[in-house]
C-alpha cells in the first residue's frame, strides 16, 4: 500500500512538472478567457480575384453566464461533458469509455473530449488532427482548469461554441433560432440548441426539423439521466412544437456554390477555422458565367452546372431557382431520369466496338420480348445512320444499338465515367433510352460529358484554386484530377456526332454560331427536360424539373434554347475555338444519311461526318445519278458496297422489361 502511494505521488509530481514545463515553453499563454480571439470572416474570391462574398461572417454576442438560461447550461453539460464539475480538465473515465466504443465500432467514433478540451482547441489551437495537437490540448485543458473556475470555463465555452446558421455563442444562437435572448430560453429551446454543436448542418431545424426533434429528445433524456430535470418535464418539453424566428434573407450571388465550397473547407479545416479563421479562398467560379446561369434558369425549378472540360473547374453552379426559398442544391442531390441525355453512352460503346457513324440502322416498329419502344414523334424513318439516330434522338435506333453492343457494357462505361447511381436492375434495354431505376444527378452526368469534350479524358470538378490563412500563408492549392475513360478518336467521333444535334437535330435552339456539341433529353410525361452541351472551353448542363415531379411541359429542345442563351452571353467577346482533331481522324466526309455511303451531288440529306482513318466509306451512293451526261452508260459496272444486314435478322425473344 505504501509503495502504491509513493508511485501515485511520483506520477502526480511528473504530471504537474510536465504541465508547468509545457505551459512555459510549448503552449500558448492564457491570461483571460474573456478576450476571445475574434478574427475576420473567410473571404471568397472568383477566378478573376474579385471578392464575391464573405463566407458566413462571424456572428457572436458575448454575454455573462448570468445572462444565460440555466437550462442551456444544464443541457450542454449533461450531453457534452456530464462529469464537467468533477474532472480536472481531462476525463479519464470518458476517455476509457470512448476507447471502448471506438474499438467495438472498429473506427474513430468518440473522442472523449471534455468541454475544457474543446475550449482549449477552439480558442487556442488549430483543428489539425495530429498527436502533437492532441497532447497540447490535454495539457492546455489542465492549465485552464488550474487558472479559472468552472463557471468561467463554462461561460467561455457557451460564448464561443458554434450552433450553425452562422451563429457563434448561445446569445446569437438564441436570436437566430428563436428571436430571443439566451436568458429567455425555455427548456425545450435550450435542449434543441444544446443538440446542435455536434452537427450544426445535420440537426438544424431550418434544415431538417425531424432530425432536430430527434436530437432534442436525446438531449432531454441526457438531462433526465443526470438529474437536472424530471421525466415529466422532459415529456412536456418534447411536446412543444419548434417555433423558429425565421431565417434572414440572403441575397448573395452564387449562394449554392458558396455552400458547396464551405462544405469542402469545413471537411478539411473544421467549422471554427472556416467561419472565423480569416481565410482567403480563391475559387474557380466565373462571375459572368454564374450570372448567365442564374438568368438562364429563370423561374423554372432545376439546376445548372458549368465546367471547363479541360480541367474540371466549376465556372457556375445554380442549385435551384431561389436560394431563399430552398437551399437544396439540386445540381448535387436531385437524382432524375436522364432520358435521351443518356444515349451518348450507348453510342460511345458502339464506336468503341468498331462501328462507324455511317453504320445503318433500320428505324421501324419493333417488339423485343414485349418491349416496343416508340419514337418521340411516333414516326419511323426507315434506314438511318448512327449519326442521324443520335442527332434526331431516335429511340428505336438507340434500343437496337443497345441490344447489339450489350447493355452491360453501356452500364460499365457509364460507371467508369463517374455515374454512381446505376443499379443491377438497370441491365435492360430501357436503359438505352435513359429509363433508369433511380436516375442520375446533374453533377455526375455533366462530369461524365467532360470526357466527350476533352479527348476522352474525364475532368473531375474543382471548386477551389487556393486557400490562404489569415497571414496570407498558402494552406493548399487546387489539384486537377483527370482520368482517361475513352480513346481520343472515339471521343472526337462522339463529339462530331453530337455537333449534328445542334447543327440540324433536336438541339438546334442551342446553335450559337460557333462550334458546339450536345444532347437533349426529355423524360416520359415531360417530368424532366435536359440539355448537356459544350464548346471546347465550356461545358454546361441544365435540367428543368419540378420538385414534386409534376410535368414541366417543356422538352429538351426548349432547354437547349436556355443553354444557347446562357452560352451566348457567357462567351460574348471571346474568340471561337475548334475541337482538337486527333491525328488519326479524317473529318467532313459527306455521307448520305439514309444509306451511309458517300454523298454525291443530289443526295437529299447530307451529313458531314468524322472517321478513324481507314474506316471512312469509299463508295458513292449509286442511287443518285449526277446530272452530267445522263444518257451515257459506263462499260464498267458500278461497284456496290456490301452493307451489313444485321438489322434485317429476326430479333431474339427477351424477357419482359
Amino acid at each position: 500500500m505504501r509503495r502504491w502511494l509513493i508511485k501515485s505521488i511520483i506520477i502526480i509530481i511528473i504530471i504537474s512538472l510536465s504541465v508547468n514545463i509545457g505551459y512555459a515553453f510549448f503552449l500558448p499563454q492564457i491570461d483571460s478567457l474573456e478576450n476571445l480571439r475574434l478574427v475576420a470572416a473567410t473571404q471568397v474570391y472568383d477566378d478573376k480575384g474579385q471578392l464575391i462574398s464573405k463566407l458566413f461572417e462571424e456572428n457572436r454576442i458575448v454575454v455573462s453566464i448570468n445572462n444565460m438560461s440555466p437550462y442551456i447550461q444544464q443541457a450542454i453539460i449533461a450531453n457534452e461533458d456530464s462529469r464537467f464539475y468533477t474532472h480536472f480538465g481531462i476525463d479519464p473515465i470518458g476517455i476509457i469509455r470512448a476507447i471502448g466504443v471506438d474499438l467495438r465500432a472498429g473506427s474513430l467514433v468518440e473522442g472523449g473530449s471534455t468541454l475544457t478540451q474543446q475550449l482549449a482547441k477552439n480558442m487556442f489551437l488549430t483543428q489539425e488532427r495530429t498527436f502533437t495537437r492532441k497532447i497540447k490540448e490535454f495539457f492546455l485543458a489542465i492549465v485552464i482548469e488550474r487558472k479559472f473556475s468552472k463557471q468561467e470555463i463554462l461561460q467561455a465555452y457557451l460564448n464561443q461554441v458554434y450552433f450553425g446558421e452562422g451563429a457563434y455563442g448561445v446569445e446569437t444562437a438564441a436570436q437566430v433560432y428563436f428571436g430571443k435572448h439566451a436568458s429567455e430560453l425555455t427548456l425545450a429551446e435550450s435542449a434543441l440548441l444544446a443538440g446542435l454543436p455536434r452537427g450544426p448542418n445535420i440537426y438544424s431545424p431550418y434544415i431538417d426539423s425531424k432530425a432536430a426533434l430527434e436530437r432534442r429528445l436525446t438531449v432531454l433524456a441526457g438531462m433526465v439521466k443526470q438529474g437536472y430535470i424530471t421525466q415529466e418535464q422532459a415529456d412536456q418539453a418534447q411536446e412543444k412544437p419548434i417555433a423558429l424566428a425565421g431565417k434572414k434573407k440572403r441575397a448573395i450571388q452564387a449562394s449554392y456554390f458558396l455552400d458547396y465550397v464551405a462544405k469542402e473547407l469545413v471537411g478539411r479545416y473544421g467549422a471554427n477555422r472556416v467561419y472565423k479563421g480569416g481565410l482567403k479562398v480563391y475559387t474557380t467560379i466565373d462571375s459572368k458565367a454564374q450570372q448567365g446561369a442564374e438568368a438562364a434558369l429563370g423561374q423554372y425549378q432545376g439546376a445548372v452546372l458549368a465546367l471547363d472540360p479541360r480541367n474540371g473547374y466549376i465556372r457556375a453552379m445554380v442549385g435551384g431557382r431561389n436560394y431563399e426559398e430552398s437551399q437544396l442544391n439540386r445540381a448535387l442531390v436531385e437524382v432524375r431520369q436522364p432520358g435521351s441525355a443518356f444515349k451518348p453512352f450507348v453510342y460511345a460503346v458502339a464506336i468503341n466496338q468498331g462501328l462507324t457513324s455511317n453504320a445503318i440502322i433500320l428505324d421501324q416498329p419493333i417488339n423485343i420480348g414485349g418491349y416496343a419502344p416508340q419514337n418521340y414523334d411516333k414516326k419511323f424513318r426507315g434506314p438511318i445512320t448512327l449519326k442521324k439516330g443520335i442527332r434526331w434522338s431516335v429511340n428505336v435506333a438507340a434500343v437496337k444499338l443497345g441490344q447489339q453492343v450489350g447493355i452491360t457494357r453501356v452500364l460499365d462505361l457509364a460507371k467508369n465515367m463517374g455515374i454512381t447511381t446505376l443499379v443491377e436492375q438497370d441491365n435492360n434495354l430501357a436503359t438505352a433510352l435513359g429509363g433508369l431505376t433511380q436516375g442520375v444527378n446533374l453533377f455526375e452526368l455533366a462530369t461524365a460529358y467532360t470526357a466527350f469534350a476533352n479527348g476522352g479524358i474525364m475532368s473531375k470538378p474543382v471548386a477551389i484554386l487556393k486557400v490562404l490563412d489569415e497571414n496570407d500563408q498558402l494552406l493548399e492549392e487546387g489539384r486537377v484530377v483527370q482520368q482517361s475513360v475513352l480513346g481520343a478518336d472515339v471521343a472526337y467521333i462522339l463529339t462530331n456526332m453530337m455537333q449534328g444535334v445542334i447543327e440540324d437535330g433536336t438541339g438546334t435552339p442551342a446553335n450559337i454560331g460557333r462550334t458546339a456539341a450536345g444532347k437533349t433529353g426529355t423524360t416520359d410525361g415531360y417530368e424532366t427536360a435536359w440539355f448537356i452541351g459544350y464548346t471546347p472551353e465550356l461545358l454546361v448542363g441544365i435540367y428543368v424539373g419540378n420538385d414534386n415531379r409534376t410535368p414541366v411541359e417543356i422538352s429538351g429542345t426548349q432547354v437547349a434554347g436556355m443553354w444557347g442563351s446562357m452560352m451566348s452571353k457567357t462567351l460574348m467577346g471571346t474568340k471561337p475555338t475548334e475541337f482538337l482533331v486527333p491525328p488519326n481522324i479524317v473529318t467532313n466526309v459527306p455521307i448520305c444519311a439514309d444509306s451511309g455511303k458517300l454523298a454525291p451531288p443530289g443526295c437529299p440529306e447530307i451529313e458531314y461526318s468524322a472517321f478513324i482513318r481507314g474506316t471512312q466509306p469509299t463508295i458513292y451512293d449509286d442511287r443518285i445519278k449526277p446530272n452530267l451526261q445522263p444518257e451515257k452508260k459506263t462499260e464498267t459496272p458500278v461497284k456496290r458496297e456490301e452493307q451489313p444486314r444485321w438489322w434485317k435478322l429476326p430479333l431474339p425473344r427477351l424477357p419482359s422489361l
